[in-house]
């Protein structure tokens, strides 16, 4: 029952509607007996500093965040966690004492789904990671951590692949002779792209767009060395980019398991509490079969 002492958590994004988060988030307060509530704002690029300022006034106790507004909600807070604040990247907000934390549970969520991907490691793979945003940024950190032997970044702007290419030589996550940069063509593949997907044992979509409907890379040619796909993106179920990949016989991962990941992650952050993993677990494998 929501009245006057309901506590309230949500997402802003631009899309949002789409968002698997509420029934997840919704289900835990449940189970946990929160008197909580998760609601999707729609929050369009303009309106994002309004948006923020708006999370003190109303008293709203915290938010997820998601495209477009990983990094461009940074200026906005009043303090970040470390890895939000190495990555420039935040996925998680809480309030205190009319101040704004931010957080980046992505990594917890991109390691968790790593741990699902049985019996397979990054451990010494070669993998090649398609975006350089918010997403990438948090993927990237948590390669490292997973002990990745080399990561080629694809880009469609390369300024912004340089970028986190460079953040993580000179934090020292990983060492110049471990990452590459490439530019993405839609529509094309160059022999450089063409030679890292060959060559790679893991291929990570970070981007909007499904990158076998756009032409990102060779779908024709099998890449012998391929031991899994994974898609960030969680729905639709159906991708043409993890159907690609199960036709070449390897692994097909979308990014379910890593919204679990941060989703039980950012509970945790708005409650204080340790979240329902099985309960929230459960309300992503039904909203999925919907």
């Amino acid at each position: 029952m929501v009245d006057s002492r309901t506590r309230i958590t949500g997402i802003f994004g631009d899309p949002v509607a789409h968002s698997f988060s509420p029934v997840m988030q919704n289900a835990a307060f449940k189970a946990k007996g929160l008197n909580y509530l998760y609601l999707p704002f729609h929050v369009r690029r303009e309106h994002l500093a309004e948006a923020v300022r708006a999370i003190i006034s109303l008293e709203i106790t915290g938010i997820n965040v998601t495209a477009p507004h990983k990094e461009e909600i940074v200026p906005f807070l009043d303090e970040l966690s470390p890895e939000a604040e190495l990555l420039g990247a935040v996925n998680t907000v809480i309030a205190k004492n009319d101040r704004l934390k931010g957080f980046n549970t992505d990594i917890d969520g991109f390691l968790y789904l790593l741990q699902n991907i049985n019996p397979l490691s990054v451990q010494g793979e070669r993998v090649c990671l398609l975006g350089a945003g918010g997403a990438a940024r948090a993927v990237s950190l948590a390669l490292a951590r997973a002990k990745v032997g080399h990561l080629t970044i694809l880009n469609r702007t390369l300024e912004k692949g340089k970028a986190l290419r460079d953040l993580l030589c000179i934090s020292g996550l990983l060492s110049v002779n471990q990452t590459s940069l490439l530019k993405l063509e839609e529509k094309t593949c160059q022999e450089a792209c063409r030679e890292a997907f060959l060559n790679c044992a893991f291929i990570i979509n970070s981007l909007s767009v499904d990158p076998v409907e756009r032409g990102l890379f060779p779908v024709d040619e099998r890449i012998k060395c391929l031991k899994a796909a994974i898609d960030l993106r969680y729905s639709p179920s159906a991708l043409p980019f993890l159907n690609w990949a199960s036709s070449q016989g390897s692994a097909a991962v979308n990014g379910l398991d890593m919204l679990l990941g941060q989703g039980t992650a950012a509970f945790e952050i708005f409650t204080g509490q340790k979240a329902p993993f099985q309960v929230m677990k459960e309300a992503l494998r039904n909203k999925i079969l919907e």
